[in-house]
């Protein structure tokens, strides 16, 4: 195959037509997409390109990739010939799920595949049959490796979590890891970056009502009504999203406290590859650790980041948002004792 591709009016390239067989073969053409009823848009990826990725959704389209195409049918078809084979990051968001899972990428056994677009429009749904590939044919597509020791380690989107049960079950050798970060610390995160509040302003409408619908109104203290609390009932629908979860599949779960690993990456690391299968001598635990990674903001490597910039960070949000963080923690208090999922997050 010519990989410039053929090119369309414009001198756009025309998506290639891609064979159920040639998807089963390799994560080569990644499923981006399903832009109308019965189709799929695919990406063509080589294993650099993963692992460069922070995130598998239209931002890959800047890097001017190969595309294809083939009908769901098809996709169903090449799902069929795969093997179950992926383990599973959920997170709450902004608590190092990105680094972990780079760090993780760089052992030989794992192929990261980060925040796939495909897994965020069915958590979102509801969708309409037959405009997007069932969930089971998509982990199947998300849970292909390059060689065949390897197993597929996928990072889902924060909100993902909300379907984090019926992805669990599709697999019972799955093994999921749970990151996150106490209620203090993820508060002080999210208000020391203007970005991450902004997200957060942007997704609290969504987290209120999936909080609700899964513990009832009733369990609130009250509705939010300042920045803090808001981001305080986001940390609390996120974590009750992954204590639901782990109430189901207690065996193959590790949750994995972003502080503790940072305080301890070495111990963390050996956790966390110990949860999904893996054996790590100290000295390679070491020489992952002491790669890029650790260093550099994993979202965007070109930035440095490390864990004495983040506390930085943190001890200033803390300073200059006391009171948002005061109100927010007395909220998360009158929460306690209302529903054995809030208390299980509280207890986290």
């Amino acid at each position: 195959m010519d990989s410039r591709g053929p090119r369309a009016a414009g001198g756009r390239r025309a998506a290639v037509e891609v064979s159920a067989a040639e998807l089963a073969g390799s994560p080569a053409w990644f499923p981006l997409e399903a832009p109308g009823a019965g189709l799929l848009r695919l990406v063509r990826l080589e294993e650099a390109a993963y692992r460069q990725a922070s995130f598998l959704d239209e931002r890959i389209l800047a890097t001017n990739p190969l595309e294809g195409a083939c009908s769901i049918a098809a996709a169903g078809a090449a799902a069929g010939m795969l093997p179950a084979r992926a383990h599973y990051i959920f997170h709450i968001g902004h608590v190092g799920s990105t680094l972990i899972s780079r760090l993780l990428g760089e052992h030989p056994g794992f192929h990261s595949v980060r925040e796939p677009a495909l897994l965020r429009t069915l958590a979102a749904g509801p969708v309409r049959a037959g405009h997007t590939p069932e969930l089971t044919v998509l982990l199947a597509l998300l849970g292909r490796t390059w060689r065949p020791e390897q197993r597929a380690l996928i990072k889902a989107t924060s909100f993902v979590s909300e379907i984090a049960v019926p992805i669990l079950a599709t697999d019972d050798q799955a093994a999921a890891l749970f990151v996150f970060t106490p209620a203090l610390a993820y508060l002080r995160c999210i208000l020391g970056g203007p970005n991450s509040r902004l997200e957060s302003r942007t997704l609290a409408s969504s987290r209120l009502a999936r909080l609700q619908a899964r513990v009832g109104e009733a369990a609130l203290p009250s509705l939010p009504s300042a920045e803090g609390e808001w981001i305080a009932m986001s940390w609390l629908c996120e974590m009750t999203a992954l204590c639901q979860a782990a109430a189901q599949r207690r065996a193959r779960t590790r949750w994995i406290d972003f502080e503790a690993f940072l305080s301890a990456p070495a111990a963390g690391l050996t956790d966390a590859l110990q949860a999904l299968g893996v054996s790590m001598a100290a000295r390679d635990v070491d020489a992952l650790l002491a790669g890029p990674w650790m260093g550099r903001y994993a979202k965007a490597p070109q930035h440095a980041y490390d864990a004495a910039l983040r506390r930085s960070v943190l001890e200033a949000a803390d300073r200059e948002h006391r009171h948002e963080i005061r109100r927010a923690m007395d909220w998360l208090a009158r929460a306690a004792g209302r529903h054995p999922l809030i208390d299980a997050a509280l207890a986290r």
